[in-house]
């Protein structure tokens, strides 16, 4: 009788015989009979290789917890809360978060009991559990009056764009904002920050067995000047700086060019009292009188744009300065005009 080699042994069914064979043999079968069988037996291998996973998963959940009871029994209640924690997180069982509730509410942890007893009801109400989901809610109930609670209050002006809102680690979503919130006892650390803002915090100091209510106000945050805006204010500005000197610059050569236009002896004969008088121009003069026409243009064009780029550069506290106006100014013989800005 042939001998029974030692893989074929462990195929106990013969499904498992199946894929024993096809992890053994996949890479060595020939002809079309032993492709076709091949084929069945790699997809049968694939399908079996997740349950074996999810066994392997299952077990190590189950020897976490139980390492988690045994510190329990012994009183060792923070290694065995450690115990039930890295077992929910592989598995998440209903047993294990009831224990893991009972074990937060032995260090005085009522939040984190509340909200793994709450977790424990939806999981075994979706397994059809019943007996542990009235369990679960008897549990909540009893916790309820123990609780400390948390209101976060934050008014429409301080809702800035990309508001967040922390509790410890944990970030309260917008849906939460003025619902009450179970915190556990300690100092409960309290941050307000957005993008482009001052960050507000607080440190809120609860106490064991302080059932109340805390409302907490978020004010609204400062505004920051970032790296970016104040590039942006000093880029502007040096740039109003220097268009605006061009533009006096053109102005003054405009001044020069309208001095230069004018013939002296020509004016020197109408001084003397020529009964006509109307001096000619010549070639030269009608061309300082046209730089001096274009100057005044494009200087005093220059000169505007300087002026507004500096009163519209951002204000050093982050706020754009829009404040261009035109203010009227009476005097004794009449009045004047005056553009007006801050920057």
């Amino acid at each position: 009788m042939a001998r029974l080699s030692s893989t074929e042994k462990s195929a106990s069914s013969p499904l498992s015989a199946l894929v024993t064979r096809a992890r053994v043999g996949c890479g060595r079968l020939s002809g079309l009979k032993a492709l076709a069988g091949g084929v069945i037996g790699c997809a049968l291998l694939a399908l079996a290789t997740p349950a074996s996973a999810e066994a392997g998963h299952s077990a190590r959940a189950e020897a976490l917890t139980e390492q988690g009871r045994k510190l329990f029994d012994a009183g060792k209640f923070d290694a065995a809360c450690a115990k039930f924690e890295a077992s929910e997180t592989t598995e998440n069982a209903t047993g294990t978060l009831l224990s893991l509730g009972d074990c937060y509410e032995r260090i005085g942890r009522n939040a984190s009991a509340w909200h793994a007893y709450q977790e424990a009801q939806a999981v075994a109400h979706a397994k059809n559990d019943g007996e542990r989901e009235q369990l679960a809610v008897r549990r909540v109930a009893a916790l309820e009056p123990k609780l400390t609670r948390v209101v976060f209050v934050v008014p429409p002006t301080s809702r800035v764009p990309g508001l967040t809102l922390q509790l410890g680690q944990n970030t309260i979503p917008a849906q939460a904002w003025g619902t009450v919130i179970p915190v556990d006892k300690g100092v409960q650390h309290i941050t307000a920050s957005a993008k482009g803002h001052s960050a507000w915090q607080i440190d809120l100091p609860v106490e064991q067995g302080d059932a109340r209510e805390y409302r907490v106000t978020v004010p609204t945050l400062s505004p920051v000047s970032g790296p970016a805006q104040n590039n942006r204010r000093r880029n502007m500005r040096t740039a109003g700086f220097v268009t605006g000197g061009v533009g006096v610059a053109g102005v003054g050569a405009a001044a020069i060019f309208s001095v230069l236009s004018r013939n002296p002896e020509e004016a020197n004969s109408c001084n003397r009292g020529a009964i006509q008088c109307a001096p000619t121009a010549t070639a030269g003069h009608t061309s300082y009188s046209n730089a001096a026409a274009l100057s005044l243009a494009v200087g005093g064009t220059l000169l505007a744009t300087g002026v507004t780029l500096l009163v519209l550069a951002p204000a050093p506290d982050n706020k754009e300065a829009h404040a261009l106006r035109i203010a009227a100014h009476p005097t004794g013989s009449g009045g004047r005009l005056q553009l007006e800005g801050v920057w």
